[in-house]
């Protein structure tokens, strides 16, 4: 009974960091089983390729530039919704991979691609409501935020990680803190985007 507990965890702290910041776990995971840290199932094997390697380390790098162009990052980020969903969806039948195809699949899209894609469109909301504070701040808000950001997705990853060593027990600890912070987070932005919009009407 705990191993499924276990990969559904993982699966979620790194869905939730491929909300964050979408190439950031996928080529977290790349590295991992190409460095035989981790063994990717068979019908995601590829993810552990080297074109793969290459075509995601450009792709992060590009992902991290692009954020840091504050009008540019929001408006893509919030374009990027749907690769989202995919990269959430891939990142939870990772470690589902051992179980029957349409079990993996399903769990997969259901719970990684859901929460990567709520996770996605709340710091895309957050982005937008701290527009001003940005502008105000001459871009160092921004700045600070978009290194939050890797760093916050980094160490989600990290935890994941942590999480196969250490056990499913303190993985669900850690899931449920970093779920709690998130829906604390997602409320005050939500409430001073609240604020703001009745203030400009």
């Amino acid at each position: 009974m705990n191993e499924p507990i276990a990969a559904v965890i993982v699966g979620l702290l790194l869905s939730v960091s491929a909300g964050v910041r979408i190439t950031l776990p996928l080529l977290a995971v790349n590295l991992l089983a190409i460095y035989q840290v981790v063994t990717l199932p068979a019908n995601v094997a590829w993810l552990g390729s080297e074109p793969t390697l290459i075509v995601l380390a450009v792709a992060c790098a590009a992902e991290t530039v692009i954020h840091f162009i504050p009008a540019a990052g929001t408006y893509l980020k919030a374009m990027a919704t749907p690769l989202a969903f995919v990269a959430g969806t891939l990142l939870m039948a990772v470690p589902l991979g051992d179980h029957n195809p349409l079990y993996q699949w399903t769990l997969a899209a259901v719970l990684g691609g859901g929460m990567a894609t709520l996770t996605h469109l709340g710091v895309t909301g957050a982005r937008a409501a701290s527009a001003p504070a940005n502008v105000a701040s001459l871009g160092l808000f921004g700045l600070v935020w978009n290194v939050g950001e890797l760093l916050v997705s980094a160490l989600l990853v990290l935890l994941g990680i942590l999480c196969v060593w250490l056990g499913w027990a303190i993985g669900l600890v850690v899931l449920t803190m970093v779920l709690v912070l998130a829906a604390i987070a997602a409320i005050r932005a939500y409430g001073r985007w609240s604020r703001a919009d009745v203030t400009a009407s």
